[in-house]
């Protein structure tokens, strides 16, 4: 098994906007630049009934803003489309993403076909982990990477409710050679 421990990934990120927040975009693109690569492309993925001068505010802070329709999904499609020709990181509007998260991703890439999501834990009250969600089908959208070029020959998320969408896609993908890849300590908040 050989790891990507010696050379850098080619990546961008797509930020999902469900809700045309411009203060969290920007939040997420600052964080971006500040933290990870001030050269990181991004893409923002919003949703259909985005104004145009919504559109116009977006595109000051990231000239690359596209309307997808009205799900997480097509979000997803239309970013996914629109982003990086290689590496792309899924991000939700208002992430802040800290120093090293592509580091950390870069550890487990050995090839295109792989898809990677990060491990995201439940605490109680106390602290303690009371539920770990640790495979692709139940994990956290928010940090998942794959390659532009894997998801094209996977095909696009369909119009289902999320959980039975990616469960499809994930059977889809697997057929196809890929394998995911559950990622612990993302640095995402």
């Amino acid at each position: 098994m050989q790891l990507h421990r010696d050379k850098s990934l080619n990546y961008g990120f797509v930020i999902l906007s469900p809700d045309r927040d411009i203060g969290r975009i920007k939040t997420t693109i600052n964080s971006i630049k500040r933290n990870d690569d001030i050269n990181a492309s991004c893409v923002v993925a919003c949703s259909q009934d985005t104004t145009a001068e919504e559109m116009k505010e977006i595109k000051e802070i990231c000239s690359e803003c596209h309307r997808g329709k009205n799900t997480i999904t097509s979000l997803i499609n239309k970013g996914m489309l629109k982003g990086h020709k290689e590496w792309n990181v899924i991000i939700i509007e208002g992430t802040v993403v800290r120093r090293g998260v592509m580091q950390k991703y870069a550890r487990f890439v050995e090839n295109e076909k792989d898809i990677l999501f990060p491990i995201v834990m439940d605490y109680d009250r106390e602290g303690n982990v009371v539920n770990t969600h640790a495979n692709f089908i139940d994990s956290s959208i928010n940090g998942l990477m794959m390659h532009q070029g894997t998801f094209k020959s996977i095909g696009a998320f369909g119009d289902n409710p999320l959980e039975i969408e990616r469960l499809l896609w994930a059977t889809e993908a697997m057929e196809k050679g890929c394998r995911f890849k559950a990622i612990l300590g993302t640095k995402l908040i």
